[in-house]
């Protein structure tokens, strides 16, 4: 009973997510899918610029990246620039960093991404702002 209670004090309070994606087929799918795990999409962004450009303008609570975005930039770079803004990542990509992505990320959802791994690491997301212990993650996301 009190990982309920818990688990829905986390819930009362919906992420603010910026999808960082180049692929903008992709971008919507994971904009629908983080309203349907009862979040928030605020913005989408498909480089440094425009993801920087976001972050001014809407501040949020967690950042999905992928690691190719347009113009040949990494998401490694963007990690790192949300990171020194206190913004955590948790990169969405086919081609997890492993080691190079652990300073700069939460963690890593494997694409192509379902809405139950989604919402599952969205799960995780929370109980790592909230200091709680991680929930089981399927086997499509990892948490460092």
């Amino acid at each position: 009973m009190m990982g309920s209670a818990s688990q829905s004090s986390r819930r009362k309070h919906a992420l603010n997510v910026l999808i960082v994606e180049d692929e903008a087929l992709v971008a919507m799918d994971l904009e629908y899918m983080v309203e349907e795990a009862g979040h928030i999409p605020i913005a989408h962004a498909d480089n440094l610029e425009s993801t920087l450009k976001a972050v001014e303008d809407y501040r949020p609570d967690i950042a999905l990246v992928d690691i190719q975005l347009s113009f040949g930039e990494s998401g490694l770079e963007v990690a790192e620039q949300l990171k020194d803004r206190g913004i955590p990542v948790l990169f969405s990509t086919g081609n997890c960093p492993g080691e190079k992505g652990r300073p700069l990320a939460l963690g890593c959802l494997h694409k192509p991404v379902v809405e139950r791994s989604l919402r599952a690491a969205l799960e995780a997301v929370e109980a790592t702002m909230d200091g709680a212990e991680l929930p089981s993650l399927p086997s499509s996301v990892h948490f460092y």
